[in-house]
């Protein structure tokens, strides 16, 4: 009698935080850490370093360690790896990656970050930072797709050392008023 494999057997369908979740192109950036930050946080710029999010909006996604030799290691010690101050780390800036969830959330539902860099469902207020590719309870990892954008909207308001400019039929000219 032989004995019928079973591929689910040591596994719970979920994928580890910080792993990328498809096989689509994906853009990663390297950047050096500034203070410690969980795989599959959401990620900020601070002094040319990377540190945990505190919210939207964001520079990225940190990637997970890859452990090349882990025998030496515990579940426990893996469960509660991050990278730590002065580590470069890769950031997912366009593509699908696994991360931690604070909140239930549901497929196709617009995504946010929360104060820990964890991600949640976005409120109508909230700025988006990608789509949930997948349902998660809280506490679980859930595939989020996200495209960061490469500059951000200006503001409308004029400099102090420029004039306003108006438009007119003719085109664009200074405004001559004082």
């Amino acid at each position: 009698m032989g004995i019928i494999p079973d591929g689910k057997l040591y596994m719970d369908g979920q994928l580890g935080a910080g792993t990328v979740a498809t096989l689509e192109d994906s853009n990663v950036n390297t950047v050096t850490a500034g203070s410690p930050i969980g795989f599959g946080t959401a990620v900020t710029i601070s002094n040319g370093k990377a540190v945990q999010a505190a919210g939207a909006p964001i520079y990225g996604i940190a990637l997970k360690r890859t452990y090349l030799n882990a025998d030496h290691f515990y579940q426990e010690d893996i469960d509660n790896d991050k990278w730590a101050e002065g580590e470069v780390l890769g950031v997912l800036r366009d593509g699908t990656i696994a991360v931690p969830v604070s909140a239930d959330v549901d497929e196709q539902e617009s995504a946010t970050v929360d104060a820990n860099g964890k991600f949640k469902p976005a409120g109508t207020s909230d700025t988006v930072v990608g789509v949930f590719l997948s349902s998660a309870n809280a506490g679980e990892t859930a595939q989020l797709q996200t495209r960061i954008q490469l500059a951000h909207p200006t503001s409308s308001v004029a400099s102090p050392a420029t004039s306003p400019t108006t438009v007119s039929p003719a085109g664009p000219s200074k405004s001559t008023s004082k």
